[in-house]
């Protein structure tokens, strides 16, 4: 009975209760440092590629510039596809918002406002407080902001339809993100951020990748790339890298991101890329998330994250290549798939970061697994909250037990009164990011 009553809560991951929502003007200023790039930009000639300035930098003015100049030519029905081929180059060249290497930034949105003309408000707008006007361009759906935004700080934002909390919107352009610092109670929402090449270079920075094709699934699910301080500190190293489920979540409840920055502030040596894998869905999670009865597809994600996932990362990002280098991580059911998907691919991955790991699934088929099949070369952190009442402690004790009696290396946290939510994930989460100590080769 204890087992069918937490699985009914733990399919949507999260059953504890959520903290007060704020105003997005409210987010932590912590939070606003944290920026993100497409790899590799920025120009060489005046600075080393592998900095934070040259990295994280947005698709040019340049191009908005060169699209009004055509739109001045063109007759109405031939703008949107010139719009259309606008987008696909912002999207393509950086992100939004556009800019020079001045104080110059561009925002730009396509579509009907839904509730009211679309205007920017951010840090930079005292958020409500001067929210600053969009205007649409003739004979488009484009709005447009031409504005001067001071350098020297990153600059979070939302678009605002209207002058009610419920007109903010995410800007489905921007490339580089941060935690709007409201906690939903379930998927959260991200501020873009301005001058993401001026963010506190102490701290890493998120990039997300919208809409990543799962082939075998059939689905889309948006990516958040943390990459720490080290990533941009000049050096060019590969690191390595972990993928965690329930990514947005992760981020969004548990505030990860910020918990990696305080952990690889003292521990440098650990730093790696954390690729946050979010959920198409969260009617999938169960089925995503499981295997071996009617309706699990853990195989079919297990594929997304090594025949569509890894080869993005891989060319996106400077990253180890071998399976000791890469990890798997999540909480409850997340820590169940983590653990079957590296026994599947032990020549993929090699590390395991389970949080609550809801190993009682399938009648406890992993831990059977565990303690009978060949050991294979993995190494584990699994951690819980006790006593079985707060979280799955009886279990992920028996997973403990087969793994250390086959020789596995298992860093085994217990928390006693720790609860199955995100608070106690993220309280715990530097042990298992700490754990993960792999080298390049």
């Amino acid at each position: 009975m204890r087992r069918a009553v937490l699985l009914a809560c733990w399919v949507v991951c999260g059953c504890g209760g959520s903290s007060a929502a704020t105003s997005e003007a409210g987010a932590p200023d912590a939070a606003a440092e944290a920026s993100s790039p497409d790899a590799g930009q920025g120009d060489a000639t005046t600075q080393p590629v592998c900095t934070r300035a040259s990295q994280a930098t947005t698709a040019p003015a340049s191009i908005y510039d060169a699209l009004v100049a055509d739109l001045a030519t063109l007759a109405d029905g031939q703008k949107p596809a010139r719009v259309a081929q606008f987008v696909a180059d912002v999207d393509a060249q950086g992100g939004t918002p556009l800019e020079d290497f001045g104080d110059r930034l561009v925002f730009v949105v396509r579509g009907a406002p839904p509730m009211g003309p679309w205007s920017v408000a951010g840090s930079f707008t005292g958020w409500k407080a001067n929210p600053q006007p969009m205007t649409q361009l003739p004979g488009t759906d484009l709005w447009v902001l031409d504005a001067h935004v001071a350098r020297g700080t990153a600059h979070p934002y939302k678009l605002l339809s209207g002058t009610t909390d419920d007109g903010f919107a995410e800007d489905p352009l921007a490339h580089h993100v941060v935690w709007d610092g409201i906690d939903r109670g379930t998927v959260g929402q991200f501020n873009a951020v301005a001058h993401p090449g001026d963010g506190d270079g102490s701290k890493g920075r998120i990039e997300v990748h919208h809409g990543v094709r799962a082939t075998k699934l059939g689905d889309a699910r948006d990516v958040f790339v943390y990459l720490p301080s080290r990533y941009d500190d000049g050096s060019c190293d590969a690191l390595p890298h972990i993928a965690f489920h329930d990514g947005n979540e992760s981020l969004t409840r548990g505030d990860f991101a910020a918990v990696a920055d305080a952990t690889y502030a003292t521990s440098p040596d650990a730093s790696a890329v954390l690729a946050f894998v979010a959920l198409p869905s969260q009617d999938v999670r169960m089925d995503e998330y499981t295997f071996g009865t009617q309706g699990a597809l853990g195989d079919d994600y297990g594929e997304f994250l090594v025949d569509d996932l890894e080869p993005l990362l891989a060319k996106d990002y400077r990253l180890c290549a071998t399976p000791a280098s890469r990890g798997l991580a999540g909480a409850s059911l997340g820590g169940l798939i983590s653990t079957y998907l590296a026994f599947q691919r032990p020549d993929v991955w090699g590390y395991v970061g389970s949080q609550s790991g809801s190993y009682f699934w399938n009648n406890d088929a992993l831990i059977t697994r565990a303690s009978q099949d060949p050991t294979v070369a993995l190494h584990f952190y699994l951690d819980t909250g006790c006593p079985d009442e707060n979280d799955n402690c009886s279990v992920v004790e028996a997973m403990n037990q087969a793994l250390s009696q086959k020789g596995y290396g298992v860093v085994y946290v217990e928390s006693n009164g720790a609860q199955h939510d995100w608070p106690f994930w993220a309280a715990r989460l530097p042990k298992l990011l700490t754990s993960f100590a792999p080298t390049c080769n």
